[in-house]
């Protein structure tokens, strides 16, 4: 990890963020003046894209194309997100809220992702319900979004990257299918799904009479066909399961080893709260792997943590108004983690928000949610450091269908430390072709400005 550099200039921040207006650019000290690497570029030329280099000493754009034009920004959208929840939720999220009435104890969930999710190791919930000698009895009284964000594809229904929201996420709101080499693949008899709770619905011959390769979940139920035949070695399947309320209080009846009740609403106030999960670890996930069901998740806490209801829409609108006013341009927000095109944003709002998290965070804790180039996280395999070096990128990348973005912060071989987007949308090329164009460009920046 670089040496955190010393910033002695004091941001002059807000007032500047107010403005549209663009400064003039400041050319580098390479005779290669930057916006040739745009306008020679093939990949460039058939992609629409925006680009702002902002630099926080001078309070300006060095560079930009197109960086107040709206684009898609795809997972980019997760630094409106960590930014919103670093300001909106505490250190260590509320996991669930109870009331005990007589010899019931009433409980609802707040949205937090964290119970028995297995990327995790938080307990206490689990030990608190477990522990208790009242009956039980669940209410989801306070969720009142959908399951699946706004605009998401309908197809994406048993996709690992997209799991429905819930208001009490349990194992990350996916079954994991175990698979292994014998002389062909085969079932694991042993742990065939995790958790077994979901090895009722497999179901292990062919369906409808088709060869279906690997795992397919039908689409409005958790029935599983599990026909492993091209797999070369042991390796693991992750499926989103369909929530309903009914399902979710008999899994945490057969996860708690006892009895959970549903009551679909109760005329009560639920005042006592257990706190769980360290927010830290959440935020460094889904950041730094791109996990969108912690995102959505995230929002739907901040959600219920100031209105008392789970509900993204909700959400979005109470975070763009406190939070966002000072941005450029106001983004058009729709979902947590960005798999949603109706997401719009601008590169220059995009490195004004890396500069107040800088600015509000400080320079450790704000990198340490980021993907670092050629060490960690989306970006490990690109943009790495020449031997001997700091690493000198730290970004969120964004992937959709012909999309692709990346936006973050870039040091450069004169200590200077830079924030910069890239937006990238509707080319019929390569997202990889593109990821090389934009390396190309952060290559010149490091080495010449």
């Amino acid at each position: 990890m670089r040496q955190l550099l010393t910033i002695s200039v004091l941001f002059v921040f807000l007032a500047s963020c107010k403005s549209t207006e663009i400064p003039a650019s400041v050319e580098p000290s390479s005779d290669l003046p930057i916006h040739t690497l745009f306008e020679e570029s093939e990949a460039f030329s058939q992609s629409m894209t925006g680009f702002a280099l902002y630099d926080p000493e001078s309070d300006s754009l060095l560079y930009e194309r197109d960086s107040d034009q709206f684009y898609v920004p795809a997972s980019n959208t997760k630094m409106l997100t960590l930014y919103a929840s670093l300001k909106a939720l505490p250190d260590t999220l509320p996991s669930l809220r109870y009331t005990v009435r007589d010899d019931t104890l009433y409980f609802q969930g707040t949205g937090d992702p964290g119970f028995l999710n297995p990327n995790f190791d938080f307990t206490e919930s689990y030990e608190f319900l477990s522990g208790r000698d009242e009956v039980l009895v669940f209410t989801d009284q306070n969720y009142t979004d959908e399951h699946f964000g706004a605009g998401w594809a309908w197809d994406w229904y048993p996709a690992a990257y997209a799991p429905e929201k819930s208001p009490f996420p349990i194992y990350g709101n996916m079954m994991r299918l175990q698979t292994e080499q014998v002389a062909l693949v085969q079932l694991n008899e042993e742990t065939p799904v995790k958790p077994d709770f979901f090895e009722r619905y497999i179901n292990r011959d062919e369906w409808n009479g088709e060869e279906i390769q690997l795992v397919r979940r039908s689409h409005r139920s958790n029935d599983i066909l599990y026909t492993p035949k091209a797999d070369t070695a042991r390796q693991e399947r992750n499926v989103p399961f369909v929530y309903d309320n009914e399902l979710l209080v008999e899994m945490l009846s057969d996860t708690l080893g006892r009895d959970v009740h549903y009551a679909e609403s109760v005329d009560l106030a639920f005042n006592e709260t257990i706190y769980s999960t360290p927010a830290d670890s959440l935020y460094k996930r889904f950041m730094v792997v791109s996990d969108n069901f912690i995102a959505e998740q995230l929002l739907l806490m901040i959600s219920e943590q100031e209105f008392g209801e789970m509900n993204t829409s909700r959400a979005i609108r109470h975070v763009l108004d406190e939070y966002f006013e000072d941005l450029p341009q106001r983004p058009n927000w729709r979902d947590g983690s960005g798999l949603t095109k109706y997401n719009l944003i601008t590169p220059h709002s995009l490195v004004v928000l890396l500069e107040k998290m800088m600015d509000e965070f400080g320079e450790e804790k704000t990198l340490g949610y980021f993907p670092i180039g050629g060490v960690r996280g989306t970006i490990s395999g690109l943009y790495k450091a020449p031997e001997g070096e700091d690493p000198y990128v730290y970004a969120k990348t964004g992937t959709l269908s012909n999309t692709t973005a990346l936006s973050g912060y870039i040091f450069t071989d004169s200590g200077r430390r830079l924030n910069f987007s890239f937006l990238n949308n509707n080319y019929v090329i390569s997202s990889n072709q593109m990821r090389l164009e934009m390396q190309k460009v952060l290559e010149f920046i490091k080495e010449n400005y």
